[in-house]
């Protein structure tokens, strides 16, 4: 069987790599608003607080009418319903459930001499639950970690806003200006924990270090991917924004994780020579129309057709083994075009001319024009003379 041309083109077969036990993972991650959340982020937590201070003011000029440990859980609740003024099915329940949460907690402390302390647990079990329904109340799900994240913001925006409403403003008494001022206090802070529910990790592929490279890449697969390094590390400085940082840093991996692969493809042809494999099977088709048993020529025209699928394979392998390559150039390709790309677009010395230029030009043609008339009129006057 002839070789194909692809297959007298790719490298000699590679040695062995020591550390070529399985390819190296490296993942970058941070946090990002979740971009639902990025739009109105700001004026949500203004709303937040303004409905915050409201309902403080509103319940000191009528009465009171709730204790005061209620009455800050129902400005978590509100607060936060007012974020979100649409949604008029979830805003009403996470204002209940905030509000019920804190009573929960003041009957089981009820035996507490501690006012303080009673108070700090009900508004901190009032944040918690509030932190639990930001997902739901923004419309839409988090995932388990964010919302754990989502609902320790709660409990300690709550639990500082408390803090500082009571130690930066002080107790209201009967003044509806006092109390506006620590709801506001209390929504400034408590508001915190949509950001923390709005941050987002994301985790993105980088193209292994170079030491890590000619750990776990035989020579000949090595240089697309140092080159990819390089690249990617410039990308640190010239990419205009993460998300675009990201995308190319995945492609330098790409480059890598198409090397292992092309190297893993070589040793499998490698293994499989084609010329050995068909005269193995014109060796056992030969041997089984020479034997007069069934048996021992029925197992060897069996192995004779393994060998042929074996050889099937192996132009499959040989196939895929191309179609890498190119994808492994092409990937290479895009890099450098991004290189050239972001260079491009960086703004160079020679983009601006400098303000002061128009004017330093005319005061040196003025001065250069004075000075040839002052030399004319001395060799006039040395004529003369």
């Amino acid at each position: 069987m002839d070789t194909p041309a692809a297959e007298r083109s790719r490298p000699a077969p590679a040695p062995l790599v020591p550390n070529a036990g399985s390819m190296p993972e490296l993942r970058v991650g941070r946090y990002r608003l979740d971009p639902r959340w990025k739009g109105a982020l700001a004026s949500r937590q203004a709303r937040w607080i303004g409905l915050s201070a409201g309902t403080l003011a509103l319940n000191t000029a009528l009465g009171p009418l709730l204790n005061p440990a209620l009455v800050l859980a129902l400005a978590l609740g509100l607060g936060a319903w007012a974020a979100w003024p649409s949604r008029w099915l979830m805003g009403p329940a996470l204002t209940l459930a905030a509000v019920g949460v804190a009573a929960l907690i003041g009957l089981l402390m009820a035996h507490r001499e501690a006012p303080l302390l009673l108070s700090g647990a009900q508004v901190i079990g009032a944040g918690a639950v509030v932190g639990l329904g930001l997902g739901p109340l923004a419309g839409g799900a988090l995932d388990a970690w964010r919302r754990a994240q989502s609902v320790l913001g709660g409990a300690a925006g709550a639990g500082l806003g408390w803090w500082a409403a009571i130690a930066l403003v002080g107790p209201a008494g009967d003044s509806v200006l006092l109390a506006a001022l620590q709801g506001a206090t209390l929504g400034l802070v408590a508001s915190q924990s949509v950001v923390a529910a709005a941050m987002q990790w994301t985790a993105s592929d980088r193209i292994p270090s170079p030491g890590r490279i000619r750990g776990s890449l035989a020579p000949p697969y090595r240089e697309p991917c140092m080159r990819a390094s390089a690249l990617d590390q410039g990308f640190e400085r010239q990419a205009p924004d993460p998300e675009t940082r990201d995308g190319l840093g995945e492609v330098a991996a790409w480059v890598y994780r198409l090397q292992w692969t092309l190297m893993s493809l070589d040793r499998e042809l490698d293994g499989l020579q084609p010329e050995q494999l068909q005269e193995r099977r014109m060796e056992l088709t030969e041997r089984a129309l020479a034997t007069e048993d069934e048996f021992t020529r029925d197992r060897l025209l069996a192995t004779s057709r393994h060998l042929e699928q074996l050889l099937k394979h192996r132009e499959a392998l040989a196939l895929e083994r191309g179609r890498t390559a190119a994808l492994s150039e092409y990937a290479s390709a895009y890099l450098e075009e991004a290189r050239a790309g972001l260079a491009l677009a960086r703004v160079q010395p020679g983009d601006h001319v400098p303000e002061r230029l128009s004017d330093v030009l005319g005061r040196l043609r003025g001065h250069a024009a004075a000075g040839e008339a002052q030399r004319r009129t001395a060799r006039e006057v040395g004529a003369v003379v």
